[in-house]
């Protein structure tokens, strides 16, 4: 688990981690906001991204959160400590790079990358940032995967 940003060296905030969400489509709505959403303790939404008004306002009038119309803009909003990349496959390397130098932590839907290539440049983006960069595996305690 990705802890906020610490008031001490040796005591972790309490606060929440403050989120902002990628892409509202299939993903971003059903699988990130939905579990997030019930960890208001420990997460909360604070801004949106998405192309489409009618999934921004719905964000907007469920988490009171931002809305932008473009991924970037979430780069630029200090509010946002983690990003979940939900967009489509094709878009996760350059966007989770951009948001891992922007000093974002990232979770980046699956597929990580497109390429071995993609795949490596986030790693070293990760790396060079400091910044945690995590993919998502939603079936990972799922009884047929405990095995």
């Amino acid at each position: 688990m990705i802890m906020a940003t610490t008031t001490r060296a040796t005591e972790p905030s309490t606060a929440p981690i403050r989120v902002g969400i990628a892409g509202l489509g299939r993903s971003g709505w059903n699988i990130h906001a939905r579990l997030l959403e019930p960890l208001a303790d420990r997460y909360q939404i604070v801004a949106v991204a998405d192309a489409d008004a009618a999934r921004r306002d719905e964000a907007v009038a469920r988490f009171d959160c931002m809305a932008y119309d473009t991924p970037a803009a979430l780069l630029d909003d200090a509010a946002v400590e983690l990003l979940v990349v939900a967009l489509p496959s094709h878009l996760h390397a350059d966007l989770s790079i951009a948001a891992l130098e922007a000093g974002k932590h990232v979770v980046c839907e699956k597929p990580m990358a497109t390429s071995l290539a993609g795949a490596d440049r986030m790693v070293a983006a990760s790396e060079a940032s400091d910044r945690i960069l995590t993919i998502f595996q939603n079936r990972r305690y799922d009884p047929h995967f405990k095995k």
